[in-house]
């Protein structure tokens, strides 16, 4: 089953096109991972699903319900649905974690009672390992530790789907690990969807169930992880061939 579905996309800004007739679909419960180049469109394929862009051209769907992009209703059902895990963390460095994480709640679901709202915070900085750092400030927190207080935030309202920009940039490799095995453990023990957008090479071996592959404005592979290597294509084989030499 599919959770999202695109159909004859294109994204970018303006008049400048970057990616053209994308048909593609992201399968509920399991990790998708978006590759290519640097500049190659994936960052702002990925604002384009989250609804921060809208499209050029063509439709995407959202559980079978297609998203109006002029429609204030519609773009606010969906960013009820789903989660983001931005680049740098993008916590507000004047907020201690407890209100970070607390802050997707205060803007939307105004009503939640204040035990409710205690209790939903620390379930969520437990599950990312930081249950004794609530009246902490970013400041005070590791690189890595500021990722999972950003993932704890992502995932506070319960979404359908986790978007993830480049989770483990700037994260020594164990650290990078870590957060990959806490994904991982979101869609093992919670079902969920993840998409992540990713250079890492170990982090595409160990979580990616499918993976995208965008190449000169066009897709160029989307399937399995395990068949990615199964074709006789000299582009992937070199991208990850280059991947592998900086890992070494």
């Amino acid at each position: 089953m599919d959770i999202i579905t695109v159909s004859d996309l294109d994204v970018g800004y303006g008049n400048a096109t970057i990616l053209k007739k994308l048909n593609f679909s992201i399968p509920k419960g399991q990790v998708t991972v978006m590759l290519g180049k640097s500049g190659c469109g994936k960052s702002t394929l990925m604002k384009t699903l989250i609804g921060l862009i809208p499209p050029l051209k063509g439709d995407i769907f959202f559980s079978g319900e297609k998203i109006d992009f002029l429609s204030e209703e519609s773009l606010h059902s969906l960013y009820k649905r789903i989660g983001v895990l931005y680049q740098n963390g993008a916590l507000l460095n004047s907020l201690n974690v407890y209100e970070n994480v607390a802050l997707p709640i205060r803007m939307r679901q105004e009503s939640l009672k204040r035990e409710k709202e205690e209790r939903a915070v620390y379930q969520r900085l437990s599950q990312v390992g930081l249950g004794e750092s609530l009246e902490k400030y970013p400041s005070e927190l590791s690189g890595g530790m500021r990722k999972r207080a950003a993932l704890a935030r992502a995932m506070i309202l319960d979404p359908e789907i986790l978007f993830c920009d480049e989770p483990s940039a700037g994260l020594d490799p164990i650290t990078s690990s870590g957060l990959d095995e806490l994904l991982l453990d979101l869609k093992q023990t919670l079902g969920m969807t993840v998409v992540v957008v990713t250079h890492e090479l170990r982090s595409i071996e160990k979580i990616a169930d499918k993976v995208m592959v965008l190449r000169e404005g066009e897709m160029h592979f989307s399937g399995k992880y395990e068949d990615l290597f199964s074709m006789d294509d000299a582009f992937i084989e070199t991208f990850f061939l280059k991947k592998g030499r900086n890992h070494d």
